[in-house]
């Protein structure tokens, strides 16, 4: 009796992980060369969680262009939480999927993932660009009208 509701139990989890449009095949593949595989040879931007799938609630799934794209497609989207750009692969094309929980982040040798910029800015505050310092107010320098 154990036994069955075990292998229901497992069964259950692999219905809920297809659901999700997780497939098996891509998650590891140690003979797949990475930068063959996604054609990535820029710096990954901060925020990206590169070679990372994250699971949770995926209510829209567009195609995709870049992982750039699917992050800005979260940021303009009330309902997203967190977002997965899963490369080509075979005969399925690249997408974007908008989530509307963060999900467990899993290895995904074809995804890069990340949070609404819209929550980044909501924790960290919004970022801004440094002051430039006038061209001629050097460091260790006195100032004029300062006599020490």
């Amino acid at each position: 009796m154990r036994i069955a509701v075990l292998v229901a139990a497992a069964g259950l989890v692999g219905l809920i992980a297809q659901a999700d449009g997780v497939g098996r095949r891509a998650v590891t593949s140690p003979d797949l060369d990475r930068l063959t595989a996604t054609e990535i040879t820029a710096a990954v931007p901060a925020g990206h969680e590169q070679y990372r799938y994250r699971h949770g609630a995926t209510y829209a799934v567009e195609p995709g262009s870049s992982a750039l794209a699917c992050e800005a497609a979260c940021g303009g989207d009330a309902q997203c939480q967190a977002w997965s750009f899963v490369e080509t692969y075979g005969k399925d094309a690249a997408r974007c999927e908008l989530k509307q929980g963060g999900g467990k982040p899993e290895e995904n040798l074809l995804a890069t993932s990340g949070v609404s910029p819209r929550i980044d800015e909501a924790y960290w505050g919004a970022s801004e660009a440094p002051v430039a310092a006038a061209p001629d107010a050097l460091a260790g320098e006195p100032v004029a009208g300062d006599h020490h």
